[in-house]
């Protein structure tokens, strides 16, 4: 055997291996292919960025869509945009996912005779959609949500044009109440908008002002303004939060009154009374007395409503004597049958204490907005019983979901001999439909829309369209061409672009699109009360069915009326109350789960008098005992992530869906009536695991969610001695100071990266966590993992109750969160991310220094480096590094939705440990434009993507060696600032500032 030398050896074994690694590679291939002509806006790696407007809740947030190379990768709020002034919620920052859903339509589709969607062309679709409506115009029949202001008037148009029966915008939780109830009390029918800016004391009747009510980012940050305690010693304004369950809102106020469900009218009658006989309101107000208000007495209301009556006589006086009161009616969950009376309760109350043309603005009548009708949804329903709609176009809205099963509506759609849906994603509507004629996602359309006056948006398309849809407009132009010279004759020639070009005429149109619309000061008219107020009769409201229970029913805080159960990012993002995910839940008190003998987890049967549900069971401290609460959003029969076809069980519904016991019950106005049944429970003998990822609400004296009272925030005088609390806090102020210096004589680097939450501000709303989870390509691993307590959310809200006893009932299962007392509001939300610890005890455990710290003070990962020890997921007191158990580049992110991925954020890889990095990306792009230009980084040039999002600016990040940088003008309030677990000298970069505890409202 001829000799071989040792060179040769290791060329031929080098070549092999390279062979078998190449014969199984298993990742796709890529070409990069370089522009012919390169796009004159587009510079390769640079971020382009367009403004437009969010259409995920009629509160329309502006945004800021970052595109790379013609994808859009990320959405920001718009700054100039007067409601969110450059916040966006959690459901403003997944909308980015219904462009890349794999759920869309990729074209027209004709369902054939076996029940299943063939392609078929546009031009062929157009064609049989014309034919349809020519065979009998007068049974035509438009059905949809409020597609903007444009998009709208073309939609009547086109009914006029054609010889249609007519149109009807449908919205679920259109305040159809609100509009009413001002144009009862005050002769105006438009829809007031509440400033809460310069509030001092605010009274939230079940509005839900933070998390789903009428305009929830502006809310929010409204009220941090105005609890600001940098700019109010005094604590600011205080928020009295009415409602039979502690909601999100309800955590953040500073007394909760659980008054009875539906009683919000009487009690605040009541409350005007007394506002009135201690010197508030004018001679009119007066008269009220031995009107509206005459049978409003205190006792009465007090028996009535389940308030005390010396807190009703101390929240009376207390807003008579207040600077600038407001109260907000209720919403969506304390709708009843008499909505409209309970609604002119709180505006009368608004009026007695000023409120009307300062923090409540009172726009004039308009009729550039549809008006959305549930009554007139009910009317269409009978006309298609009586055979009077041949075609329903549907657009813009999935009534057989939203639509109780008692309208009849999913009964009366199989009699319509040829429906339409224009939906870009299968819903439960479009899977009824015969022809599918796919609109553009909001970010690949033209738009444009009025929220309130003063405030004009455009939506412009940030991508061309990924599929063969095609826009609303555009569709219903080419259908009325198809029909004729004489139809098409009556609608523009023009595109849909065109329409909106023309609309906008009268004002400079490439500005506006920078801007993202054109904003003015806001009109107002002023208001007095009109005559028929003093006639107004509010009464306790009456429930139907039976049972001991009253049925609480409430839009979810992500998954609103149901829109956003496809969006993975909605559903995997734990409920901000209980922490719960992925599932719907049924919340009863702990007294009513130990008299019925229930625990957590148990599967129970809620009968009304319109059907019944099965549902798993939380018991809580914050609900009433008569109450049974359950949030809307979940039981999708459809949808990759609604319901679990995703998980291989197509048409299987995930959870249940609580409209299917709701009966069609409508307020005076004609409006939906939400809170109208009482409800039986039954165990049904099945257990079923939730889908929880906070175990405990309870931070058992470590130094997790801390807070402080308003008045030991006082200086204390000469001598006195400061309280325990003051002195930890001041040490740890203390530890941090001398961890400064330390460092800056060991490293020589300008920067040490730190952030600060202020606990006062942060309400919980979670918005910083799904801007996480599509800033940094974090995968959702779905519902199996999170029972599994799985989640790879690199940033979490923690949610304590107060200081206290570990738990008031001991050898159960329910969670910690049952010290959630009726009355009592000690709720913390505490973010927690990767404390970038100065002696990371992650650090010295990892076996192949795939963790480690930089000289800037990060602690960073290498993630080719990572063999997934786990070591330092053990390590980590803090519980912040994720670890990826499945190939989640692959199996998470099913085609186009990699498409939505930032190519400046690595794809993690299967075995590989992950945590925040303090957005490190962002920090290298900064650092690129100050190396550029010759100098260091400024404040604020680094913007974290948990910061971007707050809408009450709780986050501020910077550098910890600037002196004069806001994150150490903000960490350097020794009365306030702490470390979290500082005990066990992590060293954090991330400074706590504990949330202030106000006093109760003083009469």
């Amino acid at each position: 055997m001829p000799e071989i030398d040792r060179r040769d050896f290791l060329k031929l074994v080098g070549a092999g291996a390279g062979a078998a690694a190449a014969a199984g590679c298993s990742d796709h291939v890529e070409k990069l292919i370089p522009y012919v002509v390169q796009p004159e806006l587009i510079s390769p790696g640079r971020p382009l960025y367009y403004a437009s407007t969010c259409r995920e809740c009629p509160a329309a947030c502006g945004l800021h869509v970052k595109t790379l190379e013609g994808r859009p990768v990320k959405l920001e709020g718009n700054p100039e945009n007067p409601i969110n002034q450059g916040a966006l919620c959690a459901r403003g920052q997944t909308a980015i996912g219904r462009t890349y859903h794999p759920d869309r339509f990729r074209g027209p589709a004709l369902r054939n005779g076996s029940g299943a969607l063939e392609p078929i062309s546009w031009e062929a679709a157009i064609e049989l959609l014309s034919l349809e409506i020519a065979k009998a115009p007068d049974k035509v029949h438009v059905l949809g949500g409020d597609p903007g202001d444009t998009a709208g008037k073309l939609i009547d148009r086109f009914v006029r044009a054609v010889g249609a029966a007519g149109r009807t915008v449908y919205e679920p939780f259109a305040p159809e109440a609100l509009r009413e109830a001002t144009r009862s009390v005050f002769g105006v029918a438009s829809q007031p908008w509440f400033d809460l800016t310069d509030a001092d004391l605010v009274l939230d009747f079940g509005n839900e002002i933070l998390d789903t009510g009428l305009s929830p980012t502006e809310h929010q940050r409204q009220l941090a303004v105005a609890r600001d305690i940098t700019t109010h010693p005094d604590g600011g304004a205080r928020l009295v939060y009415v409602g039979p369950r502690l909601s999100q809102t309800g955590s953040n106020s500073d007394e909760w009154l659980a008054a009875k469900p539906g009683c919000e009218g009487i009690l605040a009658l009541a409350l005007a009374r007394v506002a009135i006989e201690s010197g508030a309101g004018t001679e009119p107000h007066r008269e009220l007395l031995n009107g509206v208000l005459a049978n409003a007495d205190v006792d009465t209301a007090s028996e009535r409503t389940d308030v005390p009556a010396e807190t009703i006589v101390r929240l009376g006086r207390a807003l008579a004597s207040a600077g600038n009161p407001v109260a907000v009616p209720p919403g969506v969950a304390a709708s009843t049958r008499r909505a409209i009376a309970t609604t002119a309760a709180v505006l009368i109350l608004n009026d007695v204490i000023g409120a009307i043309g300062r923090s409540v603005k009172i726009p004039p009548e308009n009729g550039f907005r549809s008006r959305a009708s549930y009554r007139d949804v009910l009317a269409l329903v009978n006309a298609v019983e009586d055979g009077k709609v041949g075609v329903l176009m549907v657009h813009d809205c999935n009534p057989i979901y939203s639509l109780p099963k008692a309208s009849g509506f999913e009964a009366a759609l199989s009699k319509v001999p040829f429906v339409v849906s224009f939906a870009p994603m299968t819903d439960e509507t479009a899977e009824r439909a015969h022809l599918i004629l796919p609109d553009h996602t909001p970010l690949e359309s033209w738009g444009d829309l009025v929220p309130r006056d003063g405030v004009r948006c455009l939506v412009q398309p940030t991508i061309r369209p990924l599929y063969d849809t095609r826009a609303l407009g555009d569709t219903l132009l080419d259908v009325a061409r198809a029909m004729g010279e004489e139809v098409a004759s009556k609608l523009p020639s023009s595109s849909f672009r065109t329409l909106i070009e023309q609309a906008w005429s009268d004002t400079d149109l490439t500005a506006a699109l920078i801007r993202g619309g054109e904003y003015s000061e806001p009109v107002t008219v002023p208001v007095v009360l009109e005559a028929l107020a003093g006639r107004l009769e509010v009464v306790e409201p009456v429930f139907s069915g039976e049972g001991d229970f009253i049925l609480l029913t409430f839009p979810h805080s992500f998954l609103y009326d149901g829109r956003g159960a496809n969006l993975p990012w909605l559903q995997e993002i734990p409920d901000p109350v209980l922490n719960v995910a992925w599932q719907p839940w049924a919340e009863i008190s702990l007294d009513t789960a130990e008299r019925l003998g229930l625990e957590l987890g148990e599967v129970v049967a809620i009968e009304t008098s319109a059907g019944r549900i099965e549902v798993a069971i939380h018991p809580r401290g914050g609900i009433r005992d008569d109450v049974v609460a359950v949030p809307l959003g979940q039981g999708h029969s459809v949808g990759r992530y609604a319901s679990r076809a995703g998980d291989g069980k197509p048409g299987e519904a995930r959870g249940a869906n609580v409209i299917e016991v709701l009966p069609a019950g409508v307020d005076e106005s004609g409006g939906r009536a939400w809170l109208t049944e009482k409800a039986r429970l039954e165990k049904t003998g099945r257990y079923e695991r939730l889908p929880l990822l906070q175990f405990s609400d309870n931070k058992r004296g470590r130094q997790l969610g801390e807070a402080i009272a308003l008045s030991d925030l006082a200086v204390p005088k000469h001598g006195e001695e400061k309280p325990q609390a003051e002195r930890e806090q001041h040490a740890s102020h203390e530890i941090r100071e001398a961890f400064e210096a330390t460092s800056d004589a060991a490293v020589g680097s300008p920067y040490r990266w730190g952030m600060t939450v202020d606990l006062d501000r942060c309400t919980g709303c979670a918005a910083c966590v799904a801007a996480c989870y599509l800033e940094n390509n974090i995968p959702v691993v779905g519902e199996k993992e999170i029972r599994r307590v799985r989640p790879m959310s690199w940033l979490r809200i923690e949610r304590y109750i107060g200081d206290g006893e570990p738990e008031l009932v001991t050898g159960r299962k329910h969670p910690a969160r049952n010290r959630e007392k009726l009355g009592d509001v000690d709720v913390r939300h505490s973010p927690m991310m990767c404390q970038q610890c100065g002696s990371a005890p992650c650090e010295p455990v990892c076996p192949v220094f795939a963790t480690y710290h930089n000289e800037e003070g990060l602690n960073g990962m290498v993630y080719n480096r990572c063999v997934g020890t786990r070591y330092c997921a053990a390590n980590c007191p803090y519980k912040v590094r994720r670890f990826n158990f499945f190939d989640n580049a692959l199996t998470k992110w099913p085609d186009p939705m990699r498409l939505g991925l930032s190519p400046d954020v690595t794809v993690r890889a299967q075995g590989v440990m992950e945590k925040c990095t303090f957005c490190v990306q962002r920090i290298q792009a900064a650092r690129e434009i100050a190396k550029d230009q010759g100098r260091p980084i400024r404040d604020g040039e680094v913007v974290t993507a948990c910061q971007q999002a707050c809408p009450t600016r709780a986050i501020q990040f910077g550098n910890l060696r600037d002196e004069n940088s806001e994150v150490v003008k903000k960490g350097s309030e020794p009365k306030r600032s702490y470390h979290a677990l500082h005990m066990l000298n992590t060293r954090p970069a991330v400074t706590y500032l504990a949330k202030v505890l106000r006093e109760t409202v003083k009469g």
